[in-house]
């Protein structure tokens, strides 16, 4: 187990951000920002960026997406060198879209953040540092209950990371489980969050 408790949203120096994953994310930023549109980074960036670097070739983004300013933002995307094959369609069956540079190669996801989960989400993102890049971070609260909702195993080991090495409200982590598994009828949610916190070696209680 890791034992940093660190807090600092920003790579250590010694880890490299791949020179074409970084370019593609400076350029989905400056689209977004450009739009005035909020958004956040979540994914493996985000969790090499608060816990510990790990390996990943895509870019993750949670965004606020009003349907009006959707063809905005795919004339904006493809101006910059990006394919956006399905923008619309894919929003409405997935929530989701997904976006390809040409020159370089590296996908970009962006979630629509809808919903009491999206709006905590860009209501809580923090400023942080990703190479030479500013970008608005997922708190690691947040990025956690996604880590928390999905049943993938790399998922489930972000989720131990992030609470092996940050000090996060389990709290508030544990609060939005429960209302996910309301959501979805289960409490695998919720037994995954606690199963996590075992394996990171913590308490269930704060006090």
């Amino acid at each position: 187990m890791i034992c940093q408790r660190r807090r600092v949203a920003a790579l250590p120096e010694w880890f490299v951000v791949t020179r074409d994953l970084e370019a593609a994310l400076r350029l989905v930023i400056e689209s977004l920002d450009g739009l005035k549109l909020r958004y956040a980074l979540v994914g493996g960036l985000a969790v090499s960026t608060w816990a510990w670097p790990r390996s990943t070739r895509d870019v993750d983004l949670w965004a606020a997406l009003p349907d009006e300013r959707l063809p905005e933002l795919e004339h904006a995307l493809m101006a910059d060198g990006f394919e956006v094959p399905a923008m619309v369609d894919e929003l409405r069956q997935f929530g989701v879209f997904r976006s390809r540079h040409r020159e370089s190669g590296v996908f970009v996801d962006i979630f629509d953040a809808t919903g009491p989960l999206g709006e905590a989400l860009l209501d809580r993102r923090l400023s942080g540092q990703l190479g030479q890049t500013r970008v608005w971070l997922s708190s690691p609260e947040d990025l956690a209950v996604l880590k928390a909702f999905s049943d993938r195993d790399r998922d489930f080991d972000d989720l131990v990371l992030l609470l092996s090495v940050v000090d996060l409200d389990r709290d508030y982590v544990l609060e939005w489980a429960r209302r996910l598994d309301q959501s979805i009828g289960t409490e695998e949610v919720v037994a995954r969050v606690r199963s996590a916190i075992s394996k990171a070696g913590l308490q269930f209680d704060r006090t």
